[in-house]
């Protein structure tokens, strides 16, 4: 019983501390909004802050990707904007959060 505790609590924690690869080539906007997640709940959870509730929409303009998010921070939505060159590395990808 202990391990198969352990299995469905990393199987539900293992999307949240997943860790996107530096060199990835992102050609769409869509595939820049689990980066965007993934960068935004990194840099709270370091500071052991438990983000929640994302929200994302995303375009592109020219030749540039854009993901707008929303995380919900102690109660607070906090947002998140996240751009980089359409085939670029996520290496480039900028990232700003608004936190109060």
């Amino acid at each position: 019983m202990k391990y198969l505790s352990t299995v469905l609590l990393l199987a539900i924690a293992a999307p949240a501390l997943a860790h996107y690869d530096d060199n990835q080539v992102i050609h769409v906007a869509s595939a820049l909004v689990p980066w965007c997640r993934a960068e935004a709940e990194m840099r709270y959870r370091v500071q052991n802050i438990t983000p929640y509730q994302w929200t994302a929409s995303y375009h592109s303009y020219s030749d540039t990707l854009y993901v707008d998010g929303k995380l919900r921070v102690y109660g607070d939505d906090v947002a998140v904007r996240c751009r980089m060159l359409q085939g670029a590395r996520t290496a480039t990808a900028i990232i700003e959060i608004d936190d109060p």
